[in-house]
């Protein structure tokens, strides 16, 4: 039984997503510029626009995070996620337990020679 597979998807967001992104930019008013406005007037103190990175880099993790549910699906996305906390668990465990994590990494690697 065949599927049929939409394959035209991928094309089609990034697509949309060029143009948005393309019509955003150049019909902005502040086209090439950074500023931040509070309670409508700009920020020029440096310190207050270093703070705005974190910011920008959760609303890039958020838009990663959306575009691999995008275009893996949720099972995939579910196992990423839980394999991520399972390899954050073992990277705080190591410190503590290493030579179990050592003994455990060697088991594996002789019984996988042994076939």
């Amino acid at each position: 039984m065949k599927t049929q597979g939409n394959h035209s998807l991928i094309t089609k967001v990034l697509i949309v997503g060029l143009l948005i992104a393309i019509g955003s930019y150049f019909f902005h008013p502040e086209v090439g510029q950074f500023s931040l406005m509070l309670n409508g007037e700009p920020i020029a103190t440096p310190w207050l626009r270093f703070a705005a990175v974190p910011t920008v880099l959760v609303i890039m993790l958020i838009t990663g995070l959306l575009m691999v549910l995008l275009f893996l699906g949720v099972g995939v996305f579910l196992f990423m996620g839980a394999v991520f906390l399972a390899l954050l668990g073992m990277f705080i465990l190591v410190p503590f337990f290493w030579p179990i994590l050592l003994i455990m990494f060697l088991l594996m690697a002789v019984l996988s020679l042994l076939g």
